[in-house]
């Protein structure tokens, strides 16, 4: 019987994923990961790890996942670090994903530099274990790539590609998607950014996302999104004190319901 509820669990697994649910943070699954052009957090090392130059003071995040869709063997958590240099920055993460029959597990590392005032490139390296309770373990290194482009003060646009080797843990193809994203952000009105991204999975149809983020205040942040193939919507809130930030987001997928994410990002000023 315990067996017949991995599947269960690998079945959830594999719809969540598609829908970016093993993906951090708060602050991007709220906006449907439509921010592509426009990611400026640790958890680009994630994402879009060309976003990660644009980080200006080093930063620690923390992204939990309690229980998707009411089953809380489909937990998973992330945390990520990076540290900006004259160098271009540089980052760490891990991710862990599962319960005692089956789990998984990420250990990333990533750069992203700016090339030119308005040119931002990135890579990460992510091993990927997967570990099933009586038939052992096994991992693959897998590289992902990306860029921004800030064509002016208001349009940016920005590509990543996730798994760009095609590395595969077993001998079946496609068990580490290969997924193309490309996105644009536009912010024509003070503390209002529109971004908008077409994901692309090998052997599935495109996605289309948009997302909108609106600065209320300083201090706090208001973030929706939806998408095709389902459609989905998300939302949610960033608050913001000082060097701390806290953000919720909450999920919905036609056919398993709504779910919960949170994260925690903490910024060190520099001296």
């Amino acid at each position: 019987m315990k067996y017949v509820f991995v599947l269960f669990c690998l079945l959830l697994k594999f719809v969540g994923e598609s829908f970016a649910q093993e993906q951090p943070g708060a602050g991007q699954i709220a906006l449907a990961h439509s921010d592509v052009s426009s990611v400026n957090d640790v958890f680009s090392l994630f994402n879009n790890p060309a976003g990660l130059a644009q980080l200006k003071t080093r930063e620690i995040g923390f992204y939990y996942s309690p229980a998707p869709f009411g089953v809380k063997e489909l937990a998973n958590a992330f945390v990520a670090y990076c540290e900006p240099t004259q160098f271009g920055s540089f980052s760490a993460g891990y991710s862990n994903y599962g319960f005692e029959l089956y789990k998984e597990n990420k250990f990333a590392i990533g750069y992203g530099k700016k090339i030119a005032n308005n040119f931002l490139i990135g890579l990460s390296s992510v091993y990927h274990s997967i570990s099933i309770k009586n038939y052992g373990s096994k991992g693959v290194i897998v590289f992902n790539i990306g860029a921004i482009a800030k064509l002016n003060e208001q349009i940016g646009i920005g590509f990543a590609i996730n798994n760009v080797t095609r590395s595969s843990i077993t001998n079946e193809s496609n068990d580490i998607p290969t997924v193309f994203w490309l996105g644009a952000d536009l912010k024509f009105v003070k503390d209002l950014v529109f971004s908008a991204a077409v994901k692309k999975e090998i052997g599935f149809n495109p996605s289309i996302r948009l997302g909108t983020e609106y600065s209320m205040v300083d201090f706090f942040k208001l973030r929706i999104g939806t998408s095709n193939e389902p459609n989905t919507y998300s939302g949610g809130i960033g608050i913001i004190y000082q060097f701390v930030q806290v953000d919720y987001a909450f999920f919905s997928h036609p056919d398993l319901g709504l779910t919960h994410q949170f994260g925690l990002i903490i910024r060190f000023t520099k001296n």
